[in-house]
C-alpha cells in the first residue's frame, strides 16, 4: 500500500529520555508491580500514545500502544485461546437461522449483479486501454486492485461467497459448459493429484504482481493480463468443465470460497440435483457448494446463517494443495505489511549494499524474500502438523488436510485488518474513475469524507479482528480434534502444538501492523 503515504511521529514527555515510550516512562518507578502494569495497560488503551503512527491522507493516525504492549497483546490471545479450546465442545451448533433465501428467490438478483459486473468489466477494459495512466484516475487500477481484490476478500469473509453469483467469468464459463454439453462434447476428468495447486500458483503470481512488479500497476499492462487470464480460464473450463475448474483453478473463485468458510452465510440444498460436479462434496446438504446449489431445483435451494467459522468444519475438505493455498493467502499479506516497514528496508539494504548485482536487481531480492516468507509459514505449519500427527497417531498428510482449514479465520481477519483502511480511502476514487474512464474530467474531484477519523479507532479494530479470528480458529481446531479423539481433554492435548502456531501467527500479524513504516519511495 505504498501508494498511500504514511508517517511516523514520536511523542515525548518534557525532560524525559527520548527513547523511552510515553506510557512506560510514566510508570517506570513501579513497572514491575502487577497493579502498575494493569494501570499502564488501561492508560495505554484509554489515552493513546503518540509513539508511532500509520497515517493515511485525511486520517490522523496516532498509534495507541507502546511496542512493549505487543507481548501483552499476544499473551491476551493465549489467555483467550486456552478457555476457547477447552470449552469449545460445549457449543456445538452449526446454524443460527432457518432458510432466508425464500423472500429473495424471485428477485433475480444474480442476473442483475452479473449485468452490473459485466458493465464494470467493459468499463475497466476500455479505461485501461485508453484512459489516463494515474493509478487513482484509471478504472482498471482502482477497480481491480482496490475494489475488486480487497473487496473480494473482505466481503467473502464477513458476508459470504457473493463472487460466484456476480462474476461475468463464472457466468461465461457455465454458459460455455451448457453450449458444449448440447454439442455432445465431454469434459476431461480433472486430475485428483493436481488439486488446488493451479490456484496456489496463480495466487503467488498475483501477489508478486501486486507487491513486487511495478508494471502490474500500469493500466494497459494490467488490462492485457486480464484479457489473457480470461482467455486461459475459459479454455481450462472448456477442457475440464466449468465447475471442476472454478473450484480449483480460477484464483478469485477459490479465494472467495476459501474466505467464505469463515463467513456467516451458508449455501445448502434440501435435495441435490445430481452428483456434485466439483467432486468434493460429501455432506447430504452440500454446504457451501455453489455448483450443487445451482444444480438443485429452485425450491430445494437454501441460505441460512451460521456462527462465524462454522464453515471450516461444515464444508467439504480442501483439495490437495489447499493447505498451501491458505498459508499463501496469510503469508503474502504479512509480506505486504512487512515490506513497507523500516525493518524491511534495513534488511533489504543489508543485501543490496553488499552485492552490486542485487543492487541492480532489487526486484529479484524482493521476490526471493516474498517466497521465503511464504515458505517459512508453510514450514512452520508442516512442523506443527507433524507433531499433531504423532499425538493422533495419524499420517502427516491426513493431519494437514484436517487442520489446514482451521487457519482460514486467521488468514481472513488479517486480510481484513490489513486492507480495510486502504479500501475505505482509495475506494472513494472509484466513482470518478468508473464514470470518467477516459479521463475527460466529466466528474468533479472527490473530497475525502474521512478527515478527522481517529487513527486509534483503526488500531482497536485491527487488534480486535486479529484476536477474534485467532479465538475462532482455536474453537474450530478443537472441534476438528474432537472428531478424532472424542474426549475433550485428549483433543485439547493433541491440539496444543497447533494453538502455539496460531499464537505465533497472531503475534507476527500484530508485530507487523505495529512497525514503523518506511516513507514511500
Amino acid at each position: 500500500r505504498s501508494l498511500v503515504a504514511r508517517a511516523v511521529r514520536v511523542g515525548e514527555v518534557p525532560g524525559s529520555n527520548p527513547g523511552t515510550p510515553m506510557v512506560l516512562r510514566l510508570f517506570q518507578p513501579v513497572r514491575r508491580k502487577g497493579l502498575a502494569l494493569a494501570a499502564a495497560v488501561a492508560l495505554a488503551l484509554l489515552l493513546p500514545s503518540t509513539a508511532a503512527a500509520h497515517a493515511v491522507p485525511g486520517i490522523d493516525y496516532r498509534f495507541p500502544l507502546p511496542v512493549w504492549l505487543y507481548g501483552l497483546a499476544a499473551g491476551l490471545a493465549v489467555l483467550l485461546s486456552a478457555p476457547a479450546a477447552t470449552f469449545a465442545f460445549q457449543a456445538s451448533g452449526t446454524r443460527m437461522s432457518e432458510d432466508v433465501y425464500g423472500p429473495f428467490r424471485r428477485l433475480r438478483l444474480g442476473s442483475i449483479a452479473v449485468a452490473v459486473a459485466s458493465f464494470l468489466l467493459a468499463d475497466v477494459i476500455s479505461g485501461g486501454l485508453f484512459g489516463p495512466d494515474d493509478f487513482f484516475e484509471n478504472p482498471a487500477t482502482i477497480v481491480i486492485w482496490v475494489d475488486f481484490w480487497v473487496g473480494l476478500g473482505i466481503v467473502s469473509a464477513l458476508v459470504g461467497n457473493i463472487w460466484d453469483f456476480v462474476s461475468p467469468l463464472n457466468a461465461a464459463g457455465r454458459l460455455l459448459d451448457r453450449f458444449l454439453a448440447r454439442r455432445g462434447s465431454a469434459a476431461m476428468p480433472y486430475p485428483t493429484w493436481l488439486g488446488l495447486w493451479p490456484a496456489t500458483a496463480l495466487l503467488l503470481v498475483w501477489s508478486w504482481m501486486e507487491l513486487v512488479w511495478a508494471q502490474g500497476k500500469e493500466p494497459r499492462t494490467l488490462v492485457l493480463i486480464l484479457l489473457a487470464y480470461i482467455g486461459v480460464q475459459l479454455v481450462a473450463m472448456a477442457a475440464y468443465g466449468a465447475e471442476a475448474w472454478l473450484a480449483r483453478g480460477e484464483l478469485f473463485t477459490v479465494v472467495a470460497r476459501t474466505f467464505a468458510r469463515f463467513a456467516p452465510l451458508e449455501l445448502y440444498v434440501r435435495e441435490g440435483g445430481g452428483p456434485c460436479r466439483t467432486g468434493l462434496c460429501i455432506d447430504a446438504e452440500r454446504p457451501g457448494c455453489p455448483a450443487c446449489w445451482l444444480d438443485a431445483p429452485a425450491e430445494a435451494r437454501g441460505i441460512r446463517l451460521r456462527p462465524y467459522g462454522a464453515g471450516v468444519r461444515r464444508e467439504a475438505p480442501l483439495a490437495p494443495g489447499g493447505g498451501t493455498f491458505v498459508l499463501a493467502l496469510l503469508a503474502t499479506v504479512v509480506y505486504d505489511g512487512f515490506s513497507q516497514t523500516n525493518q524491511y528496508a534495513r534488511f533489504e539494504g543489508f543485501f543490496l549494499d553488499r552485492s552490486t548485482w542485487l543492487a541492480a536487481h532489487a526486484k529479484f531480492l524482493d521476490t526471493v524474500l516474498m517466497a521465503g516468507i511464504v515458505a517459512a509459514f508453510a514450514l512452520a505449519f508442516l512442523t506443527v502438523v507433524t507433531a499433531v500427527s504423532r499425538l493422533e497417531r495419524a499420517a502427516i498428510a491426513d493431519a494437514a488436510r484436517r487442520y489446514a482449514p482451521t487457519l482460514i479465520p486467521i488468514a481472513a481477519v488479517y486480510f481484513i485488518s490489513h486492507y480495510f483502511l486502504f479500501l475505505i480511502y482509495a475506494g472513494q476514487f472509484t466513482y470518478a474513475a468508473v464514470f470518467d474512464p477516459l479521463g475527460r474530467e466529466w466528474v468533479p474531484d472527490v473530497e475525502s469524507p474521512w478527515k478527522g477519523v481517529p487513527g486509534a479507532l483503526v488500531w482497536y479494530l485491527q487488534v480486535g479482528l486479529i484476536v477474534w479470528g485467532h479465538v475462532v480458529a482455536v474453537f474450530e481446531a478443537h472441534r476438528v480434534s474432537l472428531r478424532v479423539h472424542g474426549v475433550p481433554r485428549r483433543a485439547a492435548l493433541a491440539q496444543w502444538p497447533l494453538v502455539l502456531l496460531m499464537v505465533g501467527y497472531t503475534f507476527t500479524g500484530l508485530w507487523v501492523l505495529g512497525q514503523v513504516l518506511a516513507p514511500p519511495p
